[in-house]
């Protein structure tokens, strides 16, 4: 999915518009985002049944999750079409105080990662699996390595378009950056339930509870980048090279071992 450009003009919230009416319209928004998507993975699943392939798991990953991928960027446009929100994109190529911010971003973004880990160590939490995680240990070089692609290319742009564009845009017409940012990220963590639903573990344990809370805190850098910069590919960089660099570490250790 390409980036979306920039809508240039302002968008002016109807009369009957309200801080209320748009967070139920972004709270249907979160949960179209999560629940379908799961739904579609579940039927890929069922055709791989039918065509001798069930129990793969890696190709679930491959197929269904690229395919719940799309469904997501998908409702994005429709909702874009239905309500024209301002997504900004006014550059392919980030400006040096962009890059900046990319960098900050990545930093803030792995140390919260590393504090927010050693937390949940400190409470004996243990790491949950989630979807790559399952799908990758039988055929580690396969998933990971298309996984390094589709983050980079498909996943983060979509995401971004999704979560900081259109919700927390929507959002920011009626209520302003901070709730925006807060809502939008608390829906992108469970967003992601899913995820290890898929993944197998234990959506009531201390691990799943950890790994999300770390989902969240990217998702208020994100956000707060987003509002700064007013550049959505900024944030489809940080978001994306984090995540490149976590799939790395996590292809490198299945190699070594």
């Amino acid at each position: 999915m390409s980036t979306p450009t920039q809508n240039q003009s302002n968008v002016q919230p109807t009369r009957n518009d309200s801080p209320r009416r748009a967070v139920l319209v972004a709270l249907g928004l979160l949960v179209a985002a999560a629940i379908p998507p799961l739904a579609l993975v579940e039927g890929f699943k069922l055709l791989q049944r039918q065509l001798g392939y069930g129990g793969d798991l890696a190709i679930t990953y491959i197929g269904g999750g690229l395919i719940a991928s799309l469904a997501v960027g998908l409702l994005g446009v429709a909702y874009h079409r239905f309500h024209p929100v301002t997504v900004h994109a006014p550059r392919w190529l980030p400006t040096v105080r962009e890059t900046g911010w990319i960098l900050g971003g990545m930093v803030l973004s792995i140390a919260a990662a590393i504090l927010i880990g050693i937390g949940g160590q400190l409470v004996g939490a243990v790491q949950p699996t989630n979807f790559i995680t399952a799908a990758a240990a039988e055929r580690p070089v396969l998933v990971y390595g298309l996984a390094l692609f589709a983050v980079l290319f498909i996943l983060a742009p979509i995401e971004e378009y999704f979560y900081r564009g259109i919700v927390q845009g929507r959002l920011r017409e009626r209520m302003g950056p901070v709730p925006a940012i807060g809502i939008v990220s608390v829906g992108f963590a469970l967003g992601h339930v899913p995820s290890y639903w898929i993944g197998g573990s234990d959506l009531l344990s201390l691990g799943v509870l950890v790994a999300l809370v770390n989902i969240a805190a990217a998702s208020v850098i994100l956000g707060a980048i987003y509002e700064r910069t007013e550049n959505l590919v900024v944030v489809i960089l940080v978001h994306g090279l984090v995540n490149a660099i976590g799939i790395g570490l996590a292809l490198v250790a299945a190699l070594g071992a």
